[in-house]
């Protein structure tokens, strides 16, 4: 029991602590929770920076990816290690010797022949017993001057007209030209070849048919040819556009193209699974009634049975019932931030491993859509699948913005990218579309773009019958099988 000194000394002790002590500790306890919200805060606002610096070294490599191109870039030399990547790659470079060399003429190839006998021996000049022929061969073009003065062929065509009495008319065994010197359809079909097929410009092509052929033309005959060309093609486009309603799948894709006092600045793409019919558009905007359009009306046969294969832009995302989102794409943006080289070593290890945990789940789809058109599909492989796939798109909180919405954009899409599971022979990714507008960018960077929607309406009807034709056809029969097209319209004269 405690003495009444003792006590009076402890309330002594616990009035000065509340008279004095406990005032200074509120005060601090006040001053320190003040602090810690203020560089709460500040920890908020630097977080915040950083994600929007991140973004912003992101977006800068991208920029320098595509002026200077990848081999110039300061990327990790190191690459994501994929074991089944290293097997194909290694199997791939298994080539014979033979594989390098130009194949054997046909025997119906041979246009000449030439003998180098040896009857003796050129040192002693015994005669040499046990011959044996060694049998060679060597390409190459005609003559070249022979080639550049029997080209050009210039017809002279003498029109006889005559007055009929009984009709009051002047009859005429043709048509009489406007023109009295016109290019003939071989010149026509040269010059549809060099500007669509092989993206020559107009100057190129006039000094390509001056400098080959020795055959003048002006760059206004060219863009009348093309146009005339495009007018006689039109059948074979609305051919073209109709069979591709009736296939079960199409590829679609889209990328700039200028034009002047145009509809849009884009050029889209559509081409089948099946075949390899397909269809441009030039000079269009990037709106979704475009891809409407090009997809075809809801009242058209098949169209809502019909497969879109495409990326994930927005325009796409309602158009089809059944829709097969790519996998090359997410796979390649992966991929690159796997391989950034701004990134925090620990953020581009999280981004490596979610890299790596895809490029996995898109090699067993690729398997699992060759057992499905063998018939050796089996439902638990699907849900191995996509059990792997939520498991992948699962975010972390200190993952970059880039790769949170990679995820969060897969995760909420997941079904349209196991479409190629519910219908066979859908592919998983739209390179096919890519491919396809690989020649547009390349004439891109020659061109330009076009000068007017009308032009641009002539590349539209070109391009979708010159590649349909080119496509499907051995290269070699290009320009039989291009005239054979144009022998559609009664219009060819010849």
């Amino acid at each position: 029991m405690l003495e009444h000194d003792e006590i009076r000394q402890k309330l002594r002790k616990l009035s000065n602590y509340e008279n004095s002590l406990y005032p200074k500790l509120k005060e601090r306890s006040d001053r320190l929770r003040k602090k810690n919200r203020v560089l709460k805060e500040e920890n908020d606002r630097l977080r915040k920076e950083v994600g929007q610096i991140e973004k912003l070294l992101l977006e800068l490599e991208e920029l320098r990816e595509m002026i200077y191109g990848k081999k110039q870039l300061e990327r990790r030399k190191r690459k994501v290690h994929l074991p089944w990547k290293e097997q194909k790659e290694t199997v791939t470079q298994k080539r014979s010797p033979e594989s390098y060399r130009r194949a054997v003429p046909k025997p119906e190839e041979v246009t000449g022949e030439l003998r180098f006998e040896l009857p003796i021996c050129p040192d002693c000049g015994e005669e040499l017993l046990e011959k044996q022929d060694h049998v060679s061969y060597r390409e190459d073009l005609q003559d070249l001057s022979m080639l550049l003065e029997t080209a050009k062929k210039v017809t002279k065509r003498i029109i006889e007209s005559g007055y009929c009495k009984h009709c009051g008319k002047r009859k005429r065994a043709m048509k009489i030209p406007k023109q009295t010197v016109e290019i003939g359809r071989n010149v026509k079909a040269m010059i549809v070849y060099l500007h669509v097929l092989l993206g020559l410009s107009h100057k190129e092509v006039e000094n390509h048919l001056n400098s080959m052929y020795g055959f003048e033309i002006s760059e206004g005959m060219i863009s009348r040819s093309l146009e005339e060309q495009a007018n006689l093609l039109r059948p074979r486009y609305q051919k073209i556009y109709q069979s591709l309603l009736e296939e079960k799948g199409c590829h679609y894709d889209e990328t700039s193209w200028d034009v002047l006092n145009g509809e849009g600045n884009y050029v889209w793409v559509k081409t089948g699974v099946d075949s390899s019919n397909v269809i441009f558009w030039f000079g269009r905007s990037r709106g979704k009634r475009v891809a409407e359009k090009l997809r075809g009306g809801s009242n058209e046969k098949n169209v809502k049975d019909q497969v879109g294969i495409s990326d994930d832009y927005a325009g796409y995302r309602y158009l089809f019932e059944n829709h097969q989102l790519c996998w090359a794409h997410p796979h390649r943006k992966l991929r690159d931030l796997a391989e950034s080289g701004v990134l925090e070593e620990t953020i581009r290890k999280r981004c490596e491993e979610v890299y790596q945990k895809f490029a996995s789940l898109y090699e067993k789809a690729r398997q699992a859509k060759e057992k499905l058109n063998s018939g050796e599909y089996m439902a638990e492989l699907e849900k191995e699948l996509k059990d792997e796939f939520d498991e992948m798109t699962v975010q972390r909180k200190d993952d970059p913005e880039k790769l949170k919405r990679i995820l969060k954009s897969l995760a909420e899409r997941k079904e349209k990218y196991f479409t190629f599971l519910r219908i066979k022979g859908i592919p998983l990714d739209n390179n096919k579309a890519e491919r396809s507008l690989r020649r547009v960018v390349l004439k891109r960077k020659k061109s330009f773009g076009s000068r007017s929607q009308k032009g641009a309406n002539v590349l539209s009807i070109l391009y979708s019958v010159v590649f349909s034709i080119f496509w499907n056809n051995p290269p070699a029969e290009f320009l039989y099988n291009y005239q054979e097209a144009l022998q559609l319209s009664d219009n060819v004269s010849e």
